[in-house]
């Protein structure tokens, strides 16, 4: 979740989403801040408010991040993009709370039906809790849903069925939804952490390394972290804001 809040942000551009660290929004419309009665002092107060609370999101001061989105929504209690952010930050890693974060996800959806981000959120929650039956269908609903989503957010959903696919050992779908898919000519890598994926649930980790390393070999790393975070997630890549939480899949 860390990288795909910038992405999923209702009232932020979907493709300054995979950015590490996207320069400052272009202040959004009354509209699109969910009230169009926002003077323009308060757009702009709004704005800064969730400047800030990425900036504090990827320190992680949770309390201060959430003290500032309650601050933004007794200025615009309708806006979706408030509660798509304290959503994310309930489902942190070293805060993570999925009841809180489908919560606020849910809100989200209410107040904006046809934005995109609060359902790739809701799937991700599911796909974070390793429910990977219902975590596929979300996504593949999103697919559905949203026809005209930005290839860096479709691959994203896509490749993130075929890691619910591999895991539940259904590889010949995992691989055949990758060579309807993707390819490795893409703008994206999903081509290449897909293979990664149904290497690493195959336990066969040399390949899912030579995969990851073709993939960062050509591109950046603003591109391949929302991946990474996958891999994260399904604890195949060490890393220290997950070392306390317990496997939602061990044992199974």
């Amino acid at each position: 979740m860390k990288k795909l809040l910038t992405l999923l942000a209702a009232a932020l551009p979907l493709l300054a989403a995979a950015q590490e660290n996207p320069p400052p929004a272009a202040p959004p419309s009354a509209a699109e801040l969910g009230d169009a009665q926002l003077s323009e002092a308060d757009q702009q107060k709004l704005v800064k408010i969730f400047q800030d609370v990425q900036e504090m999101r990827k320190q992680n001061r949770f309390t201060d991040a959430i003290a500032k989105l309650d601050e933004a929504e007794k200025i615009s209690p309708k806006n979706g993009l408030i509660f798509t952010m304290r959503g994310d930050i309930h489902l942190a890693p070293r805060r993570r709370d999925f009841d809180l974060a489908k919560e606020q996800f849910l809100k989200a959806k209410e107040l904006d039906p046809n934005n995109a981000g609060p359902a790739f959120n809701l799937a991700e929650l599911e796909f974070a809790r390793h429910d990977f039956p219902t975590a596929a269908a979300a996504f593949r609903k999103l697919v559905a849903d949203f026809p005209k989503l930005p290839q860096v957010i479709r691959h994203l959903a896509l490749s993130r069925i075929v890691i619910c696919e591999a895991r539940q050992k259904k590889f010949d779908e995992a691989e055949k939804l990758i060579k309807e898919s993707f390819t490795f000519m893409d703008d994206t890598p999903a081509y290449y952490f897909s293979n990664a994926a149904i290497s690493f649930a195959k336990k066969d980790e040399k390949m899912a390394q030579e995969w990851m390393l073709r993939a960062t070999s050509i591109f950046k790393e603003q591109q391949t972290g929302p991946y990474i975070d996958a891999f994260k997630e399904m604890r195949w890549l060490p890393d220290v804001d997950y070392q306390a939480l317990p496997d939602p899949s061990a044992g199974k």
